[in-house]
């Protein structure tokens, strides 16, 4: 439990998870003003996720928007750049056996202490990277699921319930930004 964010009072944890929500607030208006299309919600996205990264200082994350369709709109993989078809297959069968599905499914933050003792994280042969411990976190609109983050790390026991509990303030707060990107993008 290296993480230096395990470690805090529920008014460190709320003070946190305000400066992070309002750090990209100020980021997504700044793209509004200056970045025309669907780069706005890309952008938004992109951010967003390097922002988690850096806030819990794990090893890398993902996101996808997801259409009430259940087809992904939009979608940032942890591996990087790949194929089409590999992207695809790798987000179908995340969202239809692992954590980010679970998490989408149950509206709920989903953790992960050990990858190699839960079932819901799927481990792929080509994975390009070692993941220890994990987070999905469904992004909520009303309701309505939208679209997930994970984030993990090499090492287990990274994430606990004081980032839980982080990441459930910023939830709102998140899922209104990337909705209110999605409205510039379309228009």
């Amino acid at each position: 439990m290296n993480n230096p964010l395990t470690q805090t009072s529920a008014q460190t944890s709320a003070q946190k998870a305000l400066q992070l929500q309002t750090t990209l607030l100020k980021n997504s208006i700044s793209y509004v003003q200056s970045i025309s299309g669907g780069l706005i919600l890309r952008t938004t996205l992109k951010n967003i996720l390097e922002s988690l990264v850096s806030f819990t200082n794990c090893d890398d994350g993902s996101i996808f928007l997801i259409g009430e369709d259940g087809v992904v709109i939009e979608g940032i993989l942890a591996r990087g750049p790949v194929t089409r078809d590999r992207k695809d297959a790798v987000i179908t069968k995340v969202l239809d056996e692992g954590l980010a599905g679970w998490a989408f499914r149950h509206r709920q933050i989903g953790l992960i202490y050990d990858t190699t003792k839960d079932d819901r994280w799927l481990q792929f042969p080509d994975q390009p990277y070692k993941v220890g411990s994990a987070i999905a976190m469904p992004l909520i609109y009303g309701v309505e699921p939208i679209g997930i983050i994970t984030l993990s790390h090499a090492q287990t026991h990274w994430f606990d319930e004081s980032i839980i509990e982080i990441l459930q303030k910023i939830m709102e707060g998140l899922t209104a930004i990337i909705v209110n990107a999605q409205l510039h993008a379309e228009y």
